[in-house]
């Protein structure tokens, strides 16, 4: 059974990897992408969704996490959980957790950058943006 660094592992494996919007191959992936196909990858989840919009309007992006992973607290967040981002004020950017758990990393496809990175979580972009976290089911520990 698969644990967090395996996890980890596997999204940055997925660095440097294009952005492109409901990707979900080498040749370009996006935020939701990346999730699901580390997720598959070991055979955490089986599922796929490409129904959704770039600029998410409501909370459907939302639910889709919320039905296929478990809800955890924000303030509990480890390397391997997914975290949920706003864009003003709905969810729309997902991203894998990594580093330490005294150094949080997200690894993301990230359009501004239009690719798969790794950056720090603690800047206060992302702090301010990150509303909800989630934890893959049948993780190890």
């Amino acid at each position: 059974m698969p644990n967090r660094d395996d996890i980890v592992a596997e999204a940055r494996k997925w660095i440097d990897v294009p952005w492109r919007h409901q990707g979900r191959t080498r040749l370009g992936i996006d935020c939701a992408g990346l999730v699901i196909l580390v997720g598959n990858s070991l055979d955490l989840i089986n599922y796929d969704t490409t129904n959704y919009q770039r600029k998410t309007h409501g909370q459907d992006f939302l639910n889709h996490f919320r039905m296929n992973m478990d809800e955890k607290s924000i303030t509990e967040v480890l390397p391997g959980d997914v975290m949920l981002f706003r864009d003003r004020q709905y969810p729309c950017h997902a991203a894998i957790v990594g580093g330490t758990p005294n150094a949080l990393t997200i690894i993301h496809a990230y359009a501004r950058v239009r690719k798969v990175i790794e950056e720090r979580l603690n800047t206060e972009e992302w702090l301010q943006r990150r509303i909800i976290c989630f934890k893959y089911r049948g993780l190890k520990n």
